[in-house]
């Protein structure tokens, strides 16, 4: 799988904190933007999303690729309070409710790329 460039914009009421199953970690305030890169080693990564209001987290959702599917979940919770939309290779998602979305073709990230997701408000 080649590198990946993974682009984060959080334009919610929350602060956002991002956890690579690769242990790499970042993390964006609300209204701010955040960048993670992978390498060709890194040929599966789930990033766990999770979302903070006065230190507690309220929110998880997830962003996923490797080279044989890939997805994103903007998380579960009682009602709706985050939106997500985003590009993977060209390919674009967006979601308002609980639920994975998978992405098409398959291999769509096999040679790596770019992803990039912006997160707002219900």
């Amino acid at each position: 799988m080649g590198p990946v460039q993974f682009s984060v914009s959080n334009q919610t009421k929350y602060d956002l904190r991002v956890q690579a199953s690769n242990g790499a970690q970042a993390g964006a305030v609300s209204g701010a933007s955040t960048n993670l890169s992978f390498t060709p080693d890194d040929t599966n990564i789930t990033c766990a999303m999770r979302w903070y209001q006065d230190g507690i987290c309220i929110l998880q959702g997830s962003v996923a690729w490797s080279a044989g599917g890939s997805g994103s979940d903007n998380g579960w919770s009682t009602s709706s309070i985050i939106c997500m939309h985003g590009n993977m290779n060209g390919q674009g998602f967006s979601g308002c409710s609980e639920g994975w979305v998978e992405l098409q073709p398959y291999n769509l990230m096999a040679n790596g790329g770019e992803v990039s997701v912006t997160y707002t408000n219900a």
